[in-house]
This record gives structure tokens, C-alpha cells and sequence, in this order.
């Protein structure tokens, strides 16, 4: 009998530890990895590559088949979560490599875990955007990014699109990916997304605006 009284497998975590002795560890490894690459800063990522389903691990747009995977990291870039922990593991130790950058990569079932955040780019993070719609519905997602994408998700790209609204001389929707910064959000449809947390609440007011769509929207 007791051959058939199987323990449940310990959760396997990554620890990482960077030059300076920041130590980023979370419950969520993909948190761990996120955290990681905010930690080594939105400026080297074009030089990191390494794949992931064999398209690019981090990228400015939402592939569609693994959208429900891609996680936004900071800055207009997401990276493609599909991976175990194993795997995750061996990304973070090529990005090591490729970048030249002395951080430790740990995987372990013993870490202490920890939620606090690692650097000032991610605390440049904290404003939010909050969106109320008039059927009393909010948008808050955990970031402004979210916030922004989902609002012109429930709002509807191809609405927004035949308005020919534009932000800063560009088209705020467009049929085929135009500019760096767009991201997804249809089939054939990209979205501009602006990296300031600022400039995303002004597109959605003007969005509202122009479409009259009695949009409550505010930075928290």
C-alpha cells in the first residue's frame, strides 16, 4: 500500500542574485525571470537572443498563438512565459552569458521568497491607470500597460481604427505593425502604445473624446 502514497513535488524556484547583492526570488518563477530582466534593463534587450517556441523570448508584440503566455515586462516589451521552470533556468543562464553581466541563477526548493521591488525602473511603475466605463465595469490591470491594452480591447481596435485617430502624427491603430512599440491586438490590428504611463492616459483621453464614450480615467 504504501508504494502507492505518492508525495506531491516540491515546487522548484529560482533565485537570482545580481552584481550589486539584490537577491530576486518570488514564489512565481515567471515573476523571478520578470524581475530579473527589468533588473538588467529594458536597453540591452535587443542584444539578448535567445528563443523561446523558436521565436525571439522577448519581443514588442503579443504573438497570437501564445498570447495567453506572454507577459508584459516594462518599457512596450513582453516576454513568451511558456517554459518550465528547467527551461526558465536556462534562458536566464544564456542571458547571463550573451549580456557578459555577473548575476547567480539558483534553482532550489529551500529559497526564501520575497516580494519587494529590485530596481527604480520598477518603481517608476507603480502609477497606475484606472478606466471606469458608464455601465459602472473598471479596468485596472496590474500594470498601465494592461490597463491601456485592455481599454482599447473592450473599446474595440477596428472602431478605433475607422476614426483614423491619430498620437503624435501617427495612427493610433493600424492594420499592420508601422512603428517600434506597437503591439497586437487583433487579427491585422496594432495598437500604439506609448511608454509613458502619462502619455497613455492622454491617447485614452483622447480616445474618449473623439469617440464620446463617457470614459472615466485616471492615474492612481
Amino acid at each position: 500500500m504504501e508504494d502507492n502514497l505518492r508525495q506531491r513535488a516540491v515546487k522548484k524556484l529560482l533565485r537570482v542574485t545580481m552584481p550589486d547583492g539584490t537577491v530576486i526570488c518570488h514564489k512565481s518563477v515567471t515573476q523571478t525571470f520578470i524581475d530579473t530582466l527589468i533588473a538588467i534593463g529594458s536597453d540591452k534587450f535587443p542584444l539578448i537572443k535567445v528563443e523561446n517556441c523558436h521565436l525571439p523570448l522577448l519581443s514588442r508584440e503579443i504573438y497570437p498563438k501564445y498570447k495567453d503566455w506572454m507577459k508584459p515586462v516594462c518599457d512596450g516589451w513582453y516576454i513568451n512565459a511558456q517554459s518550465d521552470t528547467e527551461q526558465k533556468y536556462m534562458q536566464l543562464s544564456s542571458v547571463k552569458t550573451q549580456l557578459g553581466i555577473a548575476f547567480e541563477v539558483e534553482i532550489g526548493t529551500d529559497f526564501i521568497t520575497s516580494d519587494f521591488k529590485v530596481t527604480q525602473k520598477k518603481k517608476k511603475q507603480d502609477d497606475k491607470l484606472l478606466v471606469k466605463f458608464p455601465n459602472g465595469e473598471f479596468v485596472a490591470g496590474e500594470n498601465p500597460i494592461d490597463t491601456y491594452l485592455d481599454t482599447i480591447w473592450q473599446i474595440g481596435p477596428d472602431k478605433i481604427r475607422r476614426k483614423e485617430l491619430e498620437y503624435k502624427g501617427k495612427p493610433v491603430i493600424t492594420l499592420s505593425k508601422q512603428f517600434n512599440g506597437q503591439v497586437q491586438v487583433g487579427e491585422n490590428l496594432w495598437a500604439i502604445v506609448p511608454g509613458q504611463t502619462k502619455d497613455k492616459y492622454k491617447v485614452l483621453c483622447y480616445i474618449n473624446l473623439m469617440m464620446r464614450l463617457g470614459l472615466e480615467i485616471n492615474i492612481i
